[in-house]
């Protein structure tokens, strides 16, 4: 027994001696069990078994000069659709041999640059993070430490950095373009606060353009920058309402802040899609159960988590990598949109 009376672990000499193989035999067997022959292997395997023998990774970080972990950094814990995207890129990880940790920022910019240090102190190989809107001195830390990183969810061609990720501004357009093309005219928007979130701006800057393009520039007045949540929706639709011109549609730059509206418009007396019109933004799950379902947009989350975590495993391993990939979104059209009375 160890200390504590905690049963002392085996170690790789453990391993070596019961498998009746020397030292370097067995290290290989954990690196490169395919030099192996198969009997030796077995034999090892069966060691490593019996003794519930577990790698010290840390010794094998040393040895190898990588810890086969990624870090990744997003702005919040509470958006559904990190999750699936964080899914999907462990799972395309753990197919690579490499491990996901992942930690939120809370969308604050000097916390952020606190949990990539501590990543770089952990050992990561990579790191993914989110948007491309952070203190530059992130970047040039990453630089000085070689530690290879990918942006998700934003795209910007006039920033040289790996990226990947919806355009926001093209996929906002489309959606203003479908709300004009019903004959709406009094329009408004519910968006995310757009300081320290590129993301956020580049929807707002998508909805204006197309709004401008089509001679109706989009009222300041009827634009909310709010936290994201069904509660924030609720009140944005309450306090638009209240103008004297209140709007026929309404553009959300997430989902949280439609479904809010769509609970709350009955309460209101609205009617939607008859009095006014609701759109969503990256399409969760719930948005198609709803009654009406939502009008959103599909983000391509599995194929943004995918390529990312492809992107970092490439470059770790020194194969050629693009710099940026822009996933392909789509507009859903359903039911809480139609034409304007």
């Amino acid at each position: 027994m160890g200390i504590g009376g905690k049963a002392k672990l085996a170690n790789l000499a453990d391993v070596a001696r019961m498998a009746q193989v020397s030292l370097t035999t067995a290290s290989r067997f954990l690196n490169d069990p395919a030099k192996l022959r198969p009997a030796t292997r077995d034999r090892v395997a069966e060691a490593v078994a019996s003794l519930d023998f577990v790698p010290s990774m840390t010794a094998r970080a040393l040895a190898l000069s990588r810890s086969h972990t990624i870090g990744a950094i997003l702005p919040t814990f509470d958006h559904a659709l990190f999750a699936r995207e964080m899914s999907v890129a462990a799972g395309t990880f753990a197919d690579a041999g490499y491990a996901l940790i992942t930690s939120s920022g809370d969308y604050e910019p000097a916390q952020e640059f606190d949990l990539v240090r501590t990543m770089l102190g952990r050992g990561v190989d990579g790191l993914l993070l989110v948007g491309l809107d952070r203190d530059p001195a992130i970047y040039e830390l990453l630089k000085r430490k070689g530690v290879p990183h990918v942006s998700m969810w934003s795209i910007d061609p006039a920033v040289a950095r790996p990226q990947v990720g919806v355009d926001h501004v093209a996929a906002a357009i489309d959606v203003a373009r479908h709300v004009l093309s019903l004959g709406h005219r009094r329009i408004a928007v519910v968006e995310f606060p757009t300081s320290h979130n590129d993301r956020a701006r580049a929807r707002l800057a998508g909805f204006r353009a197309a709004l401008k393009a089509a001679g109706r520039p989009l009222d300041p007045a009827a634009v909310i920058e709010t936290s994201p949540s069904h509660d924030a929706g609720a009140a944005a639709l309450r306090r638009l309402m209240d103008r004297p011109d209140p709007p026929t549609a309404i553009l959300c730059g997430g989902d949280v802040f439609a479904i809010g509206i769509l609970l709350e418009a009955p309460r209101l007396g609205v009617s939607v899609p008859g009095d006014l019109s609701v759109t969503g933004f990256d399409d969760q799950p719930v948005s198609a159960l709803l009654h009406p379902r939502l009008t959103t947009v599909d983000m391509a989350v599995a194929a943004t988590g995918h390529a990312a975590a492809r992107h970092l495993v490439d470059r770790i391993d020194g194969r050629p990598t693009w710099m940026a990939v822009v996933s392909p979104h789509r507009l859903l059209v359903r039911d809480s949109t139609g034409p304007a009375r």
